[in-house]
């Protein structure tokens, strides 16, 4: 189950979702980067163990809070209020639902070749582009134009010069 931090910072929210840990600094190279000067290079860690997700202080100057106490290294829960320095943050951990398919999979007793972690919707189709459209539409109307006046071209066009209906045929003599 990811873990995400959902940060405020300079009067906007910001979310970040990670699976297995997360360094938050002020460091660009952080997993999340904060601009506040009250935050150090490299602040805190939220890791996820095999006992749950886990917040430590990487040794900030201005502290790493839980709930309004300074933390060292602590256990998370889902909706943990954080504050990294100035910055204040929100926790929460992403608890994935199942599908109906994947209920229905799950409740039969005959063992499946496939995982059920591989996603059992299929994608929808691409939209069709409104240009193609307009542009496949216009060349066959043009196309069924063009057929209709040559065909009205050869009905009227006569066959050879000289085998019109009514002609008289002229002999020698």
């Amino acid at each position: 189950m990811p873990g995400v931090l959902t940060i405020r910072e300079e009067g906007e929210a910001r979310r970040h979702v990670f699976e297995r840990h997360a360094v938050v600094g002020r460091d660009p190279d952080c997993d999340v980067s904060l601009a506040s000067r009250s935050v150090s290079r490299r602040h805190a860690l939220l890791e996820k163990t095999t006992d749950g997700w886990y917040l430590r202080d990487l040794g900030s100057a201005n502290g790493t809070f839980l709930g309004g106490g300074r933390v060292t290294e602590v256990p998370l829960s889902t909706g943990a209020a954080l504050r990294f320095g100035e910055v204040e943050a929100l926790f929460e951990v992403v608890v994935k639902k199942t599908t109906s398919a994947e209920r229905l999979i799950s409740s039969l007793s005959i063992p499946l070749s496939i995982p059920l972690s591989i996603p059992l919707s299929i994608p929808p189709a691409r939209k069709a582009r409104p240009v193609a459209v307009f542009v496949v539409t216009t060349v066959g109307i043009l196309l069924l134009a063009t057929a209709t006046i040559w065909a009205r071209y050869c009905d009227r066009a006569p066959t050879k010069a000289g085998a019109r209906a009514g002609a008289p045929l002229l002999t020698g003599s």
